[in-house]
């Protein structure tokens, strides 16, 4: 059972004493003359709440119509975003929900209590009907344009358009608008994505409450569209009109106050001529756990480098004495001996190699063009790893953790079946060094990251994902694999999505 089936267990009582209230309310036809005093008592006990807890503010109040049907396009950072437009707006307001709501505990029933309309997703006429009558009747909808929120169902920011630093549009609202005759007010939502992330809801990847980040809401003018100009081909009038709205949107938008800051128009990734590759493996692994990368870079005539980084490659007893000194001075020498035969290195991490590449960043900005880390060991699972630098004084050596979910392939692993304990600890150590200083990585970045890593708490990659100061920074979910990443079930995957990364740093000839 994965955590959201979990806490949709947990809320499963209050969902069903909910629902048996909103089906009584309905059974005596009561459920719309309550519709309005709960949406406004449910309005100001949030308003309280997040000027309490984040300072709300609303600006722009004077653009919302205070008569006649409209609709609210907003940016989609969060969660909190329904609750801090119906906190702020002074109109009623419905709000467009996704038909995959249905069956969401509780969110079903307030959806529901609240008189807001579903809508599927991919062409829903009956759907678009009833919101256009809706609208026609005098009533406010309030829909986000981008359909999700950048970070949720899959959908990284990465993919964010460079122009707007929002998910590409989608032309619904300007069908709904021009269909029902009614103008359409942007609206800027700022700071709801670093308060409650979906990293914390839904996602459920960083278990801790809603920060306490100031959230402003901003109210742009009203936008009305012409009707007649729709003979222009389609494609080019939706998409121009469409690209206009998220363009109001967005500049009612302080991206700063993202999850992460975001510079908007966002920067494109530097490209390079001759881009090399210095490929790091893991603490007791060797080459072979990350070589499966090196047929793809020999034939698109990458340069590269895979050092074996000491203690490694021979028995598990060559650790005893190592340090994370040693192995970044290995990795650092193959670094400057590949960085004269090319233009700037991406540097390829896994695991400990993953805080080597970051390290390498950290300390040769004019050399690395970009880190890739894969499961970066910045966290450990094991709540022993702590104390390995006592145990070390006592217990020499420690028996290696499965790092693979096939066992089937785990005979292709030449990984160390025990490890020093010694050497961990300054892993370890290593670990915490790095986290410390993780703004001062300020080139492009690719994070991979396996939820089913049995070894490194995957909250690690969001750690370093949200403290790096990197403008361009990508962040990859795989959902199977072990810690092995490039060689365990979806190893074909991690190595398609690292390339596919690195082609984006390339000029490459037509």
């Amino acid at each position: 059972m994965n955590r959201e089936q979990i806490a949709f267990a947990a809320l499963s009582p209050a969902d069903a004493a909910l629902g048996l209230a909103v089906d009584t309310l309905e059974r005596l036809d009561k459920l719309e003359s309550v519709s309005d005093p709960i949406y406004h008592t449910l309005s100001n006990a949030l308003r309280m709440m997040f000027e309490s807890q984040n300072a709300l503010e609303a600006e722009g109040l004077e653009n919302v119509p205070t008569t006649g049907g409209f609709i609210l396009a907003s940016n989609h950072q969060s969660w909190n975003d329904v609750q801090v437009i119906g906190a702020t707006c002074p109109r009623r307001l419905r709000f467009l929900a996704k038909s995959e709501f249905e069956s969401w505990p509780i969110l079903r029933h307030l959806i529901k209590l609240t008189d807001s309309p579903f809508i599927h997703r991919g062409g829903d006429p009956q759907g678009m009907n009833n919101a256009v009558a809706a609208l026609q009747n005098g009533k406010a909808l309030c829909i986000f344009p981008e359909g999700t929120i950048p970070g949720e169902e899959d959908l990284g920011r990465h993919l964010v358009e460079s122009a707007t630093g929002m998910l590409q549009g989608k032309t619904g609202v300007l069908r709904l608008a021009l269909e029902a005759g009614v103008p359409v007010v942007p609206v800027g939502v700022s700071g709801t994505g670093a308060s409650f992330p979906p990293e914390i809801y839904p996602r459920l990847e960083i278990l801790e409450p809603p920060r306490p980040v100031p959230i402003t809401v901003r109210y742009g003018k009203p936008l009305y569209f012409d009707k007649s100009k729709q003979n222009e081909a389609d494609h080019v009038f939706w998409r121009r009109e469409t690209n206009r709205l998220m363009g109001a949107i967005s500049d009612l938008v302080d991206h700063e106050r993202n999850y992460v800051p975001l510079q908007v128009p966002v920067p494109e990734l530097p490209r390079y001529e001759k881009l090399g590759v210095l490929l790091l493996h893991g603490y007791t692994s060797s080459l072979r756990t990350v070589d499966g990368l090196v047929p793809l870079l020999e034939e698109a005539g990458i340069p590269y480098r895979m050092p074996v980084l000491r203690g490694h490659g021979t028995s598990y007893e060559d650790l005893q004495g190592v340090t994370a000194r040693d192995w970044y001075v290995d990795a650092q020498k193959a670094l400057l001996e590949l960085a004269p035969e090319v233009d700037r290195v991406a540097v390829v991490g896994l695991s400990m190699g993953g805080l080597v590449a970051l390290n390498l960043a950290m300390n040769h900005p004019d050399l690395v063009a970009t880190t890739v880390t894969v499961a970066a060991s910045l966290r450990f699972k094991d709540p022993l790893s702590s104390l390995t630098g006592i145990l070390a004084k006592v217990v020499p050596t420690w028996p290696s953790p499965n790092s693979f979910n096939d066992r089937s392939l785990k005979v292709n692993s030449e990984n160390y079946l025990k490890f020093t304990t010694d050497s961990f600890a300054s892993l370890y150590a290593y670990s915490q060094e790095i986290e410390s200083r993780l703004a001062e990585v300020t080139t492009p970045i690719c994070i991979l990251q396996s939820k089913k890593d049995q070894i490194i708490a995957p909250v690690a990659a969001n750690v370093i994902y949200e403290q790096v100061s990197s403008p361009n920074r990508e962040i990859h979910w795989f959902k199977r694999s072990g810690h092995e990443m490039m060689q365990d079930l979806e190893a074909d995957g991690v190595i398609e999505a690292i390339m596919k990364y690195l082609n984006k740093l390339r000029i490459t000839k037509d």
